[in-house]
């Protein structure tokens, strides 16, 4: 045991022996930073290319991550590069300083000399921070682009917006694998030599080469769960990448902030913000089992690693770790269905077996098949139409409806106060006047609407076969929640266009919400989804937007309206009974009227057949017995009245001419003196006989005597004559 302690005791001072840092050292360095430079740039090139030719989505995403990796070489190439020649000046400086023999002391050359010095100190102070900052920026951008590449998936109008996957899959894996083992070997070399001091700044590159093979393992998988019918993993894979360098892009920007406040050490080569901690765990995994073992003694105060209870552990951690897989794949070979629950297993995607009822299912293990368990029993609640914010205990119709979507009324036919065949005023224009048609005919209703249901007792297959619960992108809802809700609107939007208004709002509200649910459940019978509906919920219907308010002034003036339209119908029914006795005979009557006028713009007003119809419309309005009748008989008195006096002035007018004709002065002096007679009766008349009229000088005063009843004239004439 003796011998044994003095070899590892030997062996460990050999190893631990410092090694001799010259420009041999960097060389190396170099030439592995060479050849990890050339290695990223060959794996970033052929996953972007086979994403092109073969496109696939992940392996873009996938590419995009190597190429960063690219700087990252880049950089340590150069750094190491510079250390080399950094070296190599400072060898020459020592030969020259050993040749010098007597002319000076060596520290007499100035430091001014050192050009290859002074660049690294530069390349450390600001090469190396400035392209930590770019390799963030770099991965900040491109994982932004990915969520926005990702969130634009499905969009109408977004050529080239579907995520791809490839069909060489078969390919696709062993290319991934291929170089995730590529580079994790690299890696864990390029770690190992990381160790020494002078090479520890390729854990940056050992640790970005670690990431490469995260990503491309996960790539690997999400085409391997391809072949299982699980694409969806595909997507998670996605979404894992820019998340993935994200969180990379954190570590860099935090390690570069407390890069700028660590204290330097004079000798000591500054460690890359780039390098990330994490990944250089991955690189070296044996430091995180000494860190462990180190913790672990920490906590206990004393080396308890090296004791026998710890060594029992690690002798027996095989079969531990064995027994425990198998109590693993045990229990997942065994399923419990709850009573209110039903399970089907499945392969591959498609269901094996029937529906197993509540107990103990026992099934293959995982990846071969796996159990899908559903609760029955469990009621849902599924919206058909938008849903309002707030649900308020009263519902006010003035109130405006507050939704984050879009509301979308229901059509239904007119309200049964509306006159149909009287639109109104409206103009010639067949836009205006289609509307107020339309307007007249249908209406809007708001509703807000929820289906309640449950799996069938023995229902569970046709609702897993009905659709799928894969849910899309920017839905809440699962394939098969769309399908039903666009079924039950269908059944919904049908049902209430064949009802008018009042029958929705007010007459038939309460046998609506039953008629509804009976014929959504005869629809989805019909589809075969294997849904019972328990109920639909209807917690607001009303009249559609901000006219809700307006309700109850719309219904008092249309009956306002029917009141001024039977007034109206009254008062022409009192009037035809008035005017025409019989309001039954009014057709036939208008009828005979249009007769007539068709015959006087046929034959003009003298036919005789005008005649005749005009008689036959007289006879018509005469036995009617109306005021119209009275008018007409009137009218027949009035002209024979008219006639006999004019046919008496005729005979009059012969006789006076017989009298004429026989003594013309005689008849003239009897007419003037008939028509002095006649028109001075009431006249005071003067005679004056036996007098020559030229010696007669009249003087006539036209004064009116006032009468003698005329008190205030009389009494005005007194007062005058007083004065």
């Amino acid at each position: 045991m003796a011998v044994d302690r003095h070899f590892f005791t030997a062996r460990t001072q050999q190893v631990e022996r410092p090694m001799r840092v010259d420009h041999h050292a960097y060389r190396r360095a170099t030439r592995v930073a060479g050849l990890g430079f050339m290695v990223q740039i060959a794996i970033a090139l052929v996953l972007l290319v086979f994403g092109i030719l073969f496109p696939d989505t992940v392996f873009r995403f996938a590419s995009f991550y190597v190429f960063g990796g690219v700087l990252v070489w880049l950089s340590l190439l150069v750094i190491f590069y510079q250390h080399t020649q950094e070296r190599l000046e400072a060898l020459e400086e020592d030969e020259l300083a050993a040749a010098r023999t007597g002319t000076g002391s060596v520290f007499e050359s100035s430091g001014g000399g050192k050009v290859a010095a002074r660049r690294l100190k530069l390349m450390h102070s600001w090469l190396i921070p400035v392209v930590s900052l770019i390799m963030a920026v770099y991965l900040a951008f491109g994982a932004a682009g990915m969520f926005r590449y990702m969130s634009r998936l499905g969009d109408a109008g977004q050529a080239g917006r579907d995520f791809l996957r490839t069909d060489e899959m078969g390919w696709a894996i062993a290319i991934c694998l291929f170089f995730a083992a590529i580079c994790f070997i690299f890696s864990r070399f390029v770690a190992g030599m990381a160790k020494l001091p002078a090479w520890q700044n390729l854990r940056g590159g050992a640790a970005y080469g670690v990431g490469n093979s995260l990503v491309l393992l996960a790539a690997a998988v999400g085409l391997t769960f391809r072949f299982f019918d699980q694409p969806q993993v595909m997507v998670w894979v996605a979404y894992a990448i820019p998340v993935f360098m994200l969180l990379l892009v954190v570590e860099i920007l935090v390690h570069f902030v407390l890069n700028m406040y660590r204290p330097r050490i004079a000798g000591e080569v500054p460690r890359p913000a780039f390098d990330s901690r994490v990944l250089s765990l991955l690189a070296a995994p044996e430091s995180i089992v000494r860190s462990l073992n180190e913790a672990v003694n920490y906590q206990f105060g004393f080396d308890i690693t090296s004791s026998w209870g710890y060594q029992l552990v690690l002798r027996s951690l095989g079969w531990l770790v064995g027994f425990g897989v198998v109590v693993l794949v045990l229990l997942n070979m065994m399923v419990v269905v709850e009573p209110h629950q039903k399970a089907v297993k499945l392969s591959g995607g498609e269901i094996v077996g029937g529906v197993h009822p509540p107990g103990i299912m026992w099934k293959l293990p995982w990846p071969f098949e796996t159990a899908v368990v559903y609760d029955v029993g469990r009621i849902r609640k599924l919206p058909i139409t938008a849903q309002r914010i707030e649900n308020p205990d009263v519902q006010v119709w003035a109130e405006t409806i507050k939704t984050d979507t879009v509301w979308r009324p229901f059509l239904v036919g007119g309200g049964a106060v509306v006159t149909t065949g009287d639109v109104g005023f409206v103009s010639d224009d067949s836009h205006e006047t289609a509307f107020a048609e339309v307007t007249e005919l249908y209406s809007l209703v708001d509703a807000e609407m929820s289906v309640r249901y449950r799996i069938k007792p023995d229902g569970l297959l046709d609702y897993l076969n009905f659709a799928s619960d894969q849910r899309q992108r920017r839905s809440r809802y699962t394939v098969r929640q769309n399908a039903l809700k666009a079924l039950a609107m269908r059944t919904i939007t049908q049902h209430l266009s064949e009802l008018n208004l009042d029958q929705v709002i007010s007459i038939y509200r309460g046998e609506l919400i039953d008629s509804l649910r009976r014929r959504i459940q005869a629809t989805y019978d019909e589809m075969g989804t294997g849904v019972e509906v328990v109920a639909l919920d209807v917690p607001m219907l009303r009249p559609a937007g901000d006219v809700a308010k307006f309700w109850d002034d719309y219904a008092t003036a249309k009956a306002q309206r029917q009141e001024v339209v039977a007034i109206a119908e009254q008062f022409v029914a009192i009037s035809m009974v008035d005017w025409i006795g019989d309001p039954d005979q009014v057709p036939a009557m208008l009828a005979a009227i249009n007769e007539w006028r068709r015959l006087i713009d046929e034959f003009g007003r003298d036919g005789p057949a005008v005649i005749e119809k005009q008689v036959e419309i007289e006879k018509m309005f005469s036995r009617s017995g109306g005021m119209l009748a009275q008018l007409i008989d009137t009218a027949e008195a009035d002209r024979w009245v008219k006639l006999m006096h004019a046919r008496a002035a005729v005979f009059r007018h012969r006789g006076e001419l017989a009298a004429y004709r026989a003594a013309p002065e005689l008849y003239k002096q009897r007419e003037i003196m008939r028509t002095l007679s006649a028109n001075m009766a009431n006249r005071r008349k003067y005679v004056l006989v036996g007098v020559d009229p030229s010696r007669v000088n009249l003087a006539v005063k036209l004064e009116e005597t006032p009468s003698l009843f005329s008190f205030d004239d009389a009494l005005s004439s007194d007062g005058e004559s007083g004065q």
